[in-house]
């Protein structure tokens, strides 16, 4: 049943990022809602649900966009990666180690979508692209997280309130 939510909810925001959410500018980008709901999907539900997760969000995000076939499942990958470094953590909060992962998937995200547009002959002014998109779309993505941190961080069984669902653990108790 998770799976088919998350994979409702990737397609909605899939669809919703190529129609009704391509008017949201600020800083000059639209926020990725896909990217963020993968991002706080794999840091909330761990690494093998996003393993699942992840990759489909980023075939929903290709399928719906111009980018070529592929490009978003690849920019999406390190998601699980620093989802799973974030896991480890000494705060018991699962919040701003989401929106380091979104930050982080943001950046790796937007530097694979350049490499792959220039790979495949498009001309791309590589500071232009940093300055313009890349940049701010981290910021912008960032600051997003929480429209989507908690409606995720709702469906979580082991959901405990606005505390992270880890607390301090000694190795030595």
């Amino acid at each position: 049943m998770r799976y088919a939510a998350a994979f409702l909810v990737a397609w909605l925001l899939a669809v919703a990022n190529v129609s009704a959410f391509s008017y949201i500018k600020v800083l000059g980008v639209t926020p990725d809602f896909v990217l963020i709901f993968a991002a706080c999907w794999a840091v909330i539900r761990g690494e093998p649900e996003a393993l699942i997760v992840v990759p489909f969000a980023g075939m929903m995000r290709d399928l719906l966009s111009s980018d070529p076939l592929g490009t978003s499942i690849l920019a999406f990958a390190p998601i699980v990666v620093f989802a799973s470094v974030a896991r480890i953590q000494v705060i018991d909060s699962d919040f701003p180690p989401t929106v380091a992962v979104v930050a982080a998937g943001s950046l790796a995200f937007g530097i694979i979508q350049t490499l792959v547009l220039g790979a495949t002959g498009q001309h791309i002014e590589i500071w232009q692209v940093f300055l313009r998109v890349i940049v701010p779309g981290v910021i912008v993505n960032a600051l997003f997280t929480p429209i989507v941190y908690l409606p995720v961080r709702w469906l979580n069984p082991r959901f405990t309130g606005l505390r992270g669902s880890r607390g301090l653990a000694s190795p030595y108790s």
